[in-house]
């Protein structure tokens, strides 16, 4: 066998981790987000701090920035109102629990993050951990 029909597994492994743990990643965050939207129905007073933050993106192609727009949009308390290409892409995100735009700017950004290491190559220049913040891998 020739070392280039010996990656193709090795990456195909690699490519179904990234996938699961994205998987994982998203189950959690929707459990949560759907429990603090019922909390916030069942109990009485009002935490809500909706605001309507702009998320600069890394994605790059339009599936990708599909992808993105979508995981925001199926989160509850979170829902995408407008993508932008150019001159850079970005989403305008509404979020009910954005009392601090900075932590929600970075809790989408983390999605995104996941979610583009889930579907890049391996070996995509822009790697899942390309340019991202030392303190923000995992």
């Amino acid at each position: 066998m020739s070392s280039d029909t010996m990656t193709i597994p090795r990456r195909a492994a690699v490519r179904v981790r990234r996938v699961l743990r994205f998987a994982g990643y998203f189950a959690v965050r929707l459990v949560q987000a759907n429990l603090a939207v019922a909390w916030e129905i069942l109990t009485p007073g009002s935490r809500l701090a909706p605001a309507v933050v702009r998320v600069p993106l890394r994605a790059a192609t339009d599936t990708e920035v599909a992808a993105v727009a979508l995981a925001v949009s199926l989160t509850p308390g979170t829902l995408t109102l407008s993508v932008h290409r150019a001159p850079t892409a970005a989403l305008w995100v509404h979020g009910m629990y954005a009392a601090d735009p900075v932590a929600f700017r970075r809790a989408v950004t983390d999605l995104e993050w996941r979610l583009l290491a889930a579907l890049r190559p391996a070996a995509h220049p822009d790697g899942p951990d390309a340019g991202r913040p030392e303190a923000a891998r995992k």
